[in-house]
């Protein structure tokens, strides 16, 4: 293929872009040891590859085309790790891009050493401690950064426009709300290129705003189409009945319950113990016949209405932006911001465009603070990532036109940033890790004797054995090892699929159906709390056997006197 001398200048760009990015990620998962930083993202792998049983592309959380790439790749071969390796390669194209955006933007290796300060951070969060709403955040965030630079470039590229909306649409699937936020927080560039627009243009504006309009106008209706895919695909009678019963928990789960002793009388009318309360509260809520929709609704009804006060803006104002002082994001924004302060020009457009960066972050962070979910890492880091974007783009008109960081300034300036990372890198260094591996082996070998007894039904209590603590980011899981074990919460288990798998081992309701079943052995860490429970709503006479200590967890069977 014959390329221009432009066109060989980009491809020389961007190889020198991703090689960067390979050589950090690749040091990085050599000394550190990578591990999901939630149970969601193990629970989408178990999906992907099967090891419970259930395949199933409906992720709830992410987009149903998500699932369907992982379930492609795993079928073709079970024995790699998929989950992990789609979401690595978008991290990598979305980091990639940033760095090839910054080089083409910046005079000399400047767009290299903003780069890999930018990694110390982001880059150890994403690679190290893996969270799908993070890679949302990173690739929406970085989707908007190429875009905003094909639209201001010379000459219209269709390799990077395409890349754009591939990488946005990406963050979308990954999860939906994250890509708009992330992206939301990008309208500093934005405004600039509004304010600038007729300055820097001339007699072209009105092409550079139609190609702004086009790009983004076709993102948009990308990630639409991807939405209408995902809700098309939830169209069946079951799932829109789970989705309205994961609506409900996630109100009273992740937002909280009605305080017991206030509404006791609620509580009694619907039939909720404290006792059962305790255990709905700590995530085993698996009970269909008492913890229903309609009672989950009865007790979202009676929690306040949520309103927006003077004084709750007060209180959010006492702890904003001093709450994200704990972030190490937060000194990589403040880094840029310095270096933009030394370098980069104090024109009224870029007054403003800080200014509205400001604003929205914090009209942002007001939102999820009025919303409960203030202060969450995996949300911030894609926040924060996209005000960094924006500040370095303020740095390429700077550096761009004026100067470049020397070279020594700037090998000092990437030493000093690793230097400072290991304030956080350390934790997770393979030697200070080492354990780790063994603590996994010990509890592989529990799930792996619970997944080889195919002759009983195992049910387990949340926390009591954990997929994430026996495997990670890269280990193989076997499928169906783990098709006889099922959970008393998650946010999956009400979902038609496991529903379907549990009714093929006789379980509708685990509370229930464990009584005087001797194929079915319990794992509970604390079984005066459910016997409690079964004697208030299933069996008065029930009564728990201890029938053997399984590594690190207890085995019972429910037996009735009945």
């Amino acid at each position: 293929m014959h390329f221009s001398a432009g066109q060989k200048n980009k491809r020389g760009t961007l190889l020198a872009a991703v090689g960067l990015n390979i050589l950090v990620v690749t040091v990085m998962v050599l000394t550190m040891r990578p591990s999901f930083e939630t149970n969601d993202d193990i629970v989408f792998a178990e999906l992907g590859s099967g090891i419970r049983g259930v395949k199933d592309p409906h992720l709830v959380f992410q987009n149903y085309i998500l699932g369907m790439v992982y379930r492609v790749l795993y079928q073709i071969t079970g024995r790699l790790p998929w989950y992990t390796i789609v979401q690595y390669a978008v991290l990598l194209a979305a980091f990639s891009a940033v760095t090839y955006v910054l080089m083409n933007r910046l005079e000399g290796n400047s767009g290299l050493y903003l780069s890999v300060l930018l990694l110390c951070v982001f880059g150890y969060e994403c690679y190290i401690h893996v969270q799908f709403t993070k890679t949302a955040g990173i690739a929406a965030a970085a989707a908007v950064f190429l875009l905003f630079h094909v639209i201001v470039s010379e000459t219209f590229c269709i390799w990077e426009f395409l890349a754009g909306i591939l990488l946005g649409l990406a963050g979308f699937l990954y999860r939906e709300d994250q890509f708009f936020a992330s992206a939301a927080l990008m309208a500093g560039i934005g405004v600039y290129f509004l304010l600038t627009l007729k300055k820097y243009f001339s007699q072209k504006w009105r092409k550079y705003l139609g190609i702004c309009v086009g790009c983004f106008g076709f993102l948009l209706l990308a990630v639409f189409a991807a939405d209408r895919i995902d809700a098309f695909m939830y169209r069946d009678s079951q799932w829109q009945e789970y989705q309205e019963f994961n609506r409900m928990r996630s109100r009273l789960l992740d937002y909280g319950f009605p305080d017991y002793h206030t509404n006791r009388e609620l509580y009694q009318e619907l039939g909720i113990s404290e006792e059962a309360l305790q255990l709905y509260k700590t995530w085993n809520f698996n009970d269909p016949e008492k913890f229903t929709v309609e009672v989950m609704e009865k007790l979202v009804e009676q929690k306040p209405d949520r309103k927006i006060s003077g004084s709750q803006v007060l209180r959010f104002l006492k702890r904003f932006p001093g709450d994200a002082a704990k972030l190490p994001a937060f000194y990589t924004a403040l880094l840029f911001l310095i270096i933009w302060l030394i370098f980069g020009k104090k024109r009224m457009a870029e007054i403003m465009t800080i200014l509205a960066e400001i604003l929205m972050l914090y009209m942002l962070y007001f939102y999820l603070y009025f919303q409960g979910r203030y202060m969450v890492n995996r949300v911030d880091v894609g926040l924060w990532f996209s005000v960094c974007l924006t500040m370095l783009w303020l740095l390429g008109e700077s550096l761009g036109e004026k100067t470049e960081i020397s070279k020594y300034g700037g090998v000092l300036l990437c030493i000093t940033g690793i230097l400072v990372s290991q304030s956080f890198w350390h934790t997770d260094y393979r030697t200070a890790t080492a354990e780790i591996p063994k603590a996994r082996v010990s509890q592989r070998a529990v799930l792996e004797t619970i997944g080889t007894d195919k002759e009983h039904v195992y049910l387990a209590k949340s926390g009591t054995v954990s997929e994430i603590v026996c495997y990670g980011p890269f280990d193989r899981m076997p499928e169906n090892l783990l098709d006889n074990l099922y959970w008393f919460g998650g946010w999956e288990c009400r979902t038609p699929g496991f529903v379907k798998e549990m009714e093929e081992h006789g379980i509708v309701n685990p509370y229930k159906d464990m009584i005087g079943n001797d194929k079915v052995y319990l794992i509970d860490d604390n079984i005066e709390l459910t016997i409690e429970y079964i004697h208030q709503n299933y069996d008065e006479k029930a009564e728990a056997v201890f029938v053997r200590t399984l590594g690190n967890v207890d085995l019972y069977q429910i037996v009735t006197a009945g």
